[in-house]
């Protein structure tokens, strides 16, 4: 039998569901494709935190073969006396492969060093250093210490990078001895698992809520429709087991008398008399209490790992772009503004901050989509431009969050699937509007976009694109606001 090896990846996909992992290690065809750009671009962002990280160990040397010639360079280097490896390999006779990011020498053991791309240590780095513990102990490796090597969100970029500085070093040896031997004993059954001949018929994924699903759940559980119990908001793993104990998938088989919270309960009756549900003196009220002028405002953020701008930190969203639809008076139209700041700007937010500053005026309401987003960007704009702190300030005095008249109930919509989002509210009130056809659709790409167009070599008439589509994309972000609401004013 052809042995597969089980990676820390490997047992990390064990871990959120057996059934995933036995896809993924025999029948890859059927998991769905992982490799988008946002996730290309996180491994980027981890490649880039790891070689600053390597620069807190001078002397040491990088693997940079794969697999079975890394481990016997590993091998070699270990027998040469090399006190310091990047990458250090090891497969274990069991099927274990583990590549340790900085493997140390310290007398007669080592100490393995893994390097996060974030600013605090999670649960799951305990458990996969766990797992780099197991396998170099297992190859036999004498480890004294485990570290999280991790971003230090004080750090603040002045100049250029400085490693000592970005990173903060801690020992999780005492964490990880908690849960060793578990660890060790589920890697076992992991390795197991995999080489199982028989495909898994259910999938764990069942009993928990949406966010916690596997990306093979609709593989697995091909009956659940698109919008069932899972879309409830907010609802508990008990609540979806106790559903699914009783054969419950649909969310208009819930019964009647099922314990649901409010805001659940208002879904599914929408879904149920398949119409919505509308507290209009509520959205009345509202909407008559906002002063015009209406500024209808969006940003566009860029985060990464490493910063790029002086003066910003680690994954800190620096505002780039902003879309401005603004309704002067009642029954008027529209006007457009907006600013995009480019290569030639250097530092985004000063450009952006002089012209936002014309654009909106003293007194109006200023609408957002999700206002915890915008007023943080205002906050820290406010913080790190003194010049601009009374402007943005008040602006957060003035801010409405449209959203809330859907996350508060006052709009319930069959068609909005239990969903918040701008993406999924504007389809059903503005259908005439959509994002599918745009060559930047989302947020996600917006960034990778505009962070391409300042870091990486291109042609002006390719930078150009870019800026195009992303004032394009911006501006529906705002426009979309502004028919939502008008939507709204013409139904009460």
């Amino acid at each position: 039998m052809n042995r597969k090896t089980l990676s820390k990846s490997d047992f990390l996909k064990y871990q959120t569901c057996p059934g995933y992992l036995w896809l993924w290690k025999n029948k890859r065809e059927a998991v769905p494709e992982e490799m988008t750009e946002d996730v290309e671009r996180r491994i980027e962002q981890g490649i880039e935190v790891e070689s600053y990280a390597r620069k807190l160990f001078p002397n040491g040397v990088l693997i940079e073969r794969r697999v079975e010639e890394a481990k016997l360079e590993t091998e070699k280097l270990v027998a040469a006396g090399t006190e310091i490896i990047f990458q250090a390999t090891v497969i274990t006779e069991h099927g274990l492969l583990a590549m340790a990011d900085v493997l140390v020498k310290d007398g007669d053991k080592w100490i393995i060093y893994e390097v996060k791309s974030t600013t605090e240590i999670k649960k799951e780095h305990i458990i996969d250093c766990a797992f780099q513990k197991v396998a170099l102990t297992e190859a036999g490796y004498n480890i004294s210490d485990v570290n999280v090597i991790y971003l230090n969100k004080d750090y603040r970029l002045h100049g250029k990078i400085n490693p000592e500085e970005i990173f903060v070093t801690e020992s999780i040896n005492a964490k990880i001895g908690e849960i060793y031997n578990d660890i060790s004993a589920m890697t076992g059954d992991a390795i197991d698992y995999i080489h199982k001949a028989d495909e898994p018929k259910t999938c764990s994924c069942r009993t928990k809520t949406k966010s916690n699903h596997c990306p093979t759940f609709k593989y697995f559980n091909p009956d659940i429709p698109d919008y069932s119990i899972y879309n409830l908001t907010r609802i508990s793993s008990k609540k979806v087991n106790t559903l699914i104990d009783q054969d419950i998938v649909n969310i208009t088989d819930i019964p009647d008398d099922f314990d649901l919270s409010e805001a659940q309960k208002n879904q599914v009756t929408a879904a149920k008399v398949e119409r919505a549900i509308i507290n209009h003196d509520e959205i009345k009220k509202i909407l008559g209490s906002l002063q015009f002028p209406l500024y209808f405002l969006d940003y566009e953020t860029v985060s990464t790992a490493v910063p790029i701008f002086e003066g910003t930190w680690p994954y800190q969203q620096v505002c780039f772009q902003y879309s401005l639809h603004i309704l002067r008076e009642p029954n008027g139209e529209p006007e457009h503004y907006e600013h995009l700041s480019q290569k030639k700007d250097g530092h985004p937010i000063p450009s952006l901050l002089a012209q936002m500053k014309g654009d909106i005026g003293p007194v109006g309401s200023v609408i957002v989509w999700n206002k915890g987003f915008e007023m943080g960007r205002n906050k820290e704009m406010a913080k790190a431009y003194p010049e601009y702190s009374d402007f943005l300030l008040q602006v957060n005095e003035r801010v409405y969050d449209l959203m809330e008249i859907f996350s508060k109930q006052h709009h319930v919509h069959p068609d909005f699937h239990g969903s918040n989002s701008i993406k999924y509210v504007l389809p059903v009130l503005a259908p005439d509007l959509s994002y599918k056809q745009m060559n930047i659709p989302n947020g996600c790409i917006a960034t990778l976009r505009w962070y391409e167009s300042v870091a990486k070599p291109m042609s002006d008439t390719e930078r150009e694109k870019i800026y195009a589509d992303l004032l394009k994309y911006c501006e529906l972000d705002t426009l979309a606001m502004y028919r939502i609401y008008d939507h709204l004013i013409g139904i009460i």
